[in-house]
């Protein structure tokens, strides 16, 4: 299962300066319906990520998966111009 390939930048068009990670809810001006959903999805995502590592403890999802650093073997069936 695929869930967290998505990166989201959002930021609220008149108050660009909001920024959830950093600010709490009584930071929202004038009661702004798109910096509530900014919000919103800011506690929503720590929730995922809460689950996440209570499901699997030793998940590590900073880690990139290890690339297979030998080149792929030819396919048989190609002819070689060189030989």
């Amino acid at each position: 299962m695929k869930i967290r390939s998505r990166k989201f930048d959002g930021r609220c068009a008149k108050h660009k300066g909001f920024n959830p990670a950093t600010a709490d809810r009584g930071a929202i001006r004038g009661a702004c319906p798109r910096c509530h959903l900014l919000f919103d999805i800011w506690e929503t995502s720590l929730k995922l990520n809460q689950l996440i590592r209570k499901f699997d403890p030793l998940h590590d999802d900073l880690q990139r998966p290890k690339a297979s650093k030998a080149p792929p073997a030819p396919d048989p069936r190609q002819l070689s111009l060189i030989d």
